[in-house]
Formats: C-alpha cells, sequence, structure tokens
C-alpha cells in the first residue's frame, strides 16, 4: 500500500552530510570536550535532543561518535538541519549543535497511490513535533481511486529504553478490483514497544478491524459484514546506520497475529533485510518474507485476507490486476534483490525558512515470489521471476518514490510505480 506524501515534512542532514559537516572535527580528535551547547530549537525540548546525543563532557572527542549523534538526530525527522561547530573552550573543545527547526504544524496536500486504486488526492495536517517532545499527530482524508480518512498519533519514547505507544484508524471505501466488490473497511490499532538493548525491538498491538462488502459472499458473517479483533506481538532487530537513507546493517522481523471475531486464524511474518555496503555510494539491498496463515480461505480466513501476487510491491515486472487474478493465496514467500546507487545525496531543500530533503538513486533489481493455501501448490508453477531497473526519488515522509521498468519471465515490459522501499510495502496487503 503506498502511503501518503507529506512532502513538507523535513529531514535534514543525512549520514553522508553529516560526514561532510565535521570534517573539521579531525583536528580536534582526542582532546577533552569541556562543553556542549545547543542553538536554534526554539520548540524542541532540551531533553528531547540531548537523550540523542552520545558525545559527553568530559570525554575525548570522536568525531565518528558525532556523525551517530547527528544520525540520530535526523532519524527524528523533526529538523531542517543540524550542524556541529567546534571552538577553543578551556582546556578543550566545546561543541555547538545547532538546528533548524520545522513549524510544530503543517497543512499539507496528501497523495496516495495502489496499483489496484490508482491516485487518491486530498489534504491533510500533521504535527511532527507536538509540543517539542517528538510526539507526531497527523490527520488526512483523501478522495479519488479510494476515499480514505486517518488519523494517527505516536509517541516514540515515553520513558525507559524507547517505550513507545501509537495509535492509528482510519476508514476508507475503494473497490477491491481483485475479488470485485466495493469494500469499507474501519480500522484501529493501539501498539506499545520498547527498544531491547540498541537494536534489539519488542512490540505488541491490538485492535479491531471491520470490513463491508456490496456483494454477497465476500466475508465469512452472511450480514456482508466482518468484526475482526487482533493481537500481535513483534520482535525485531534495526541495525540500520539510517533509517532515512540505510546503508549498512540489518532490519529483521517475526511477527505473530491472531485474528478472532467473525475470524479464526494465526498469521506469522519472517522478514529479513540486509543492507550492505558496496562502496560509498553503493549499496545492496536483498532478502526474503515468508508469511504464512493458519485455517481455510472462506471459513477462518476471510478471502480479501489473502495475497496476490504481482505488481510494484512484490514480484515486478507483472501488472497487479492481471497476474493477481491468476496466483493468489493464504501464504506468500517473496524475494527482492536491489542494487542502488546513490546519484544525488539528499540533502536540504530551502523554501522560505523551511526545508525538506530531496535526493535520487537509480537502481537494478530481481525479485521472485510463489502464493499458495495448500501444501501441495506450493511448486514452480505458481511462482514468476522479474528483473529490472528504475529510479527513486527520496523525499521525507515516504522514504522514496519508485519509478520501475520491470520485464517478466515471458520478456513482457511492465512500469511500475510505488512509494516507499519495496522491503516496507512488499509487507502490505493492499498493493
Amino acid at each position: 500500500m503506498a502511503a501518503g506524501l507529506l512532502l513538507l515534512w523535513a529531514s535534514g542532514a543525512t549520514a553522508q552530510e553529516a560526514v561532510r559537516e565535521v570534517e573539521d572535527l579531525e583536528s580536534w580528535r582526542g582532546q577533552t570536550v569541556t562543553e556542549i551547547t545547543l542553538a536554534g530549537n526554539h520548540v524542541t525540548r532540551d531533553w528531547v535532543i540531548a537523550r540523542e546525543i552520545w558525545t559527553e563532557e568530559g570525554q575525548p572527542l570522536d568525531p565518528e561518535k558525532v556523525v551517530e549523534d547527528i544520525t540520530r538526530l535526523e532519524n527524528l525527522a523533526i529538523f531542517g538541519s543540524v550542524e556541529v561547530t567546534p571552538r577553543i573552550h578551556e582546556d578543550g573543545v566545546a561543541l555547538n549543535y545547532a538546528f533548524t527547526e520545522m513549524p510544530w504544524i503543517i497543512p499539507y496536500p496528501s497523495v496516495t497511490y495502489t496499483e489496484e486504486n490508482g491516485f487518491s488526492a486530498g489534504v491533510g495536517v500533521s504535527s511532527p513535533n507536538f509540543t517539542g517532545r517528538d510526539i507526531t499527530l497527523s490527520a488526512s482524508a483523501v478522495f479519488g481511486g479510494a476515499t480514505t480518512v486517518r488519523f494517527k498519533a505516536e509517541n516514540p519514547w515515553i520513558t525507559g529504553n524507547h517505550v513507545s505507544a501509537g495509535l492509528e484508524a482510519w476508514h476508507q471505501v475503494r473497490q477491491n478490483k481483485l475479488l470485485d466488490f466495493q469494500q469499507t473497511s474501519d480500522r484501529a490499532t493501539f501498539t506499545v514497544g520498547k527498544y531491547i538493548g540498541l537494536s534489539g525491538r519488542l512490540k505488541a498491538f491490538g485492535g479491531y478491524y471491520g470490513v463491508g462488502s456490496d456483494k454477497p459472499d465476500i466475508t465469512l458473517n452472511a450480514d456482508n459484514y466482518d468484526d475482526l479483533w487482533h493481537l500481535g506481538v513483534s520482535l525485531g532487530m534495526d541495525s540500520r546506520d539510517s533509517w532515512r537513507m540505510p546503508h549498512e546493517g540489518w532490519h529483521n522481523e517475526i511477527q505473530g497475529l491472531y485474528f478472532g471475531g467473525d475470524a479464526n486464524s494465526w498469521s506469522f511474518d519472517f522478514d529479513v533485510v540486509r543492507y550492505q555496503p558496496l562502496g560509498e555510494r553503493n549499496t545492496l539491498v536483498t532478502g526474503p518474507l515468508l508469511s504464512v496463515q493458519s485455517g481455510q480461505v472462506d471459513m477462518e480466513i476471510p478471502r480479501y485476507m489473502q495475497y496476490f501476487l504481482g505488481g510494484a510491491n512484490s514480484v515486478r515486472g507483472y501488472k497487479l490486476e492481471e497476474l493477481g487474478l491468476e496466483l493468489y493465496g493464504k501464504n506468500q514467500l517473496i524475494y527482492n534483490l536491489e542494487y542502488r546507487r546513490l546519484l544525488i545525496p539528499v540533502q536540504p531543500l530551502r523554501i522560505i525558512k523551511w526545508s525538506f530533503g530531496v535526493g535520487l538513486e537509480a537502481a537494478v533489481f530481481a525479485d521472485a515470489g510463489v502464493v499458495w493455501s495448500e501444501p501441495h501448490e506450493l511448486n514452480t508453477a505458481r511462482s514468476r521471476f522479474g528483473y529490472g531497473a528504475g529510479l527513486r526519488l527520496l523525499l521525507p515522509g515516504v522514504e522514496a518514490l519508485r519509478f520501475d521498468m520491470g520485464v517478466s519471465e515471458t520478456g513482457d515490459v511492465v512500469f511500475n510505480f510505488g512509494s516507499n522501499s519495496i522491503f516496507f510495502a512488499r509487507k502490505q496487503r493492499i498493493r
């Protein structure tokens, strides 16, 4: 599912830019840090910034650690720029962290896209730094290919080691073209989470999911509306060097989810992604996603919760509305590989007093996938392979807009468009 495009949500300096900004610190390496000051944060609380700065007063200066500080501050996505300036202070060096903040509330044009329903457009409002505590509040409404009203609230660090809480709710009306019915959906999910050490991630979540159909024999309930509740937990590892433009590290997750109410099914996701640097601007990204569900379709599992193969978010080189009608099932195994070349590093583009980061990547890719419901269907006849090349427009809020030219096994050429990395988007049921 394509996410909303929050075009005015600033990010700021990337890890590559941070390296350039702290090159002057090399001559100060090893000197004692005698003072750390903050400037420009008129809204953001000092302690929100301080908990991301691991450089300490009284310790020898380590320029690499300052780079890591800037990356963590950039990951907050609330600053237009982050700069670090050294100066002589007493018998050592003082560091000044200076910030350009984004407005605490931002109205924006909201655009969503899925291959099944096309473009939808509308308006939204976001507070990416509510009360200066890095709390995100946002609401949007879009119309067109699908009508969607959405609200989201998230506090990423309440206490302890990144103890977090979030709530997301939305109402949507769209045409489910793969199953040929008008789908009305209402969903609300509450999430709590925490870090385990530096890279471990633990989350628990639950909520309500309601789905209605304008035609019979789609929902499990004979009244054409399913009332489902869900509970889940996930355990993951995130060692990426940057959330905005990862170049090195792992992003792995195991998730278990139970749907009750009119449904009665367990689902498990095993997601592995490796970012392998191949030079300063080249990155190999690869890994599998396995999703399996218990129960039988149309008995314990609604048919709209199946996986459909093809399109920008699974196996490129195929049109979702064509291959998805042929290959679908309650389970999926997808393997994606991308070789990325950074053409233009993300850098702030300033408009009046605001700024947002943009950049450009090129990529070549190869995808393979298979879907099945019964064990005997797990075979090569239900699998597909595709390959191709494309461009990535790096934008805040969506990670990237993808423009891909894919080639199928039979040599057909298909242009696929999507938002967010395929390694994020492939986990979404609505494609």
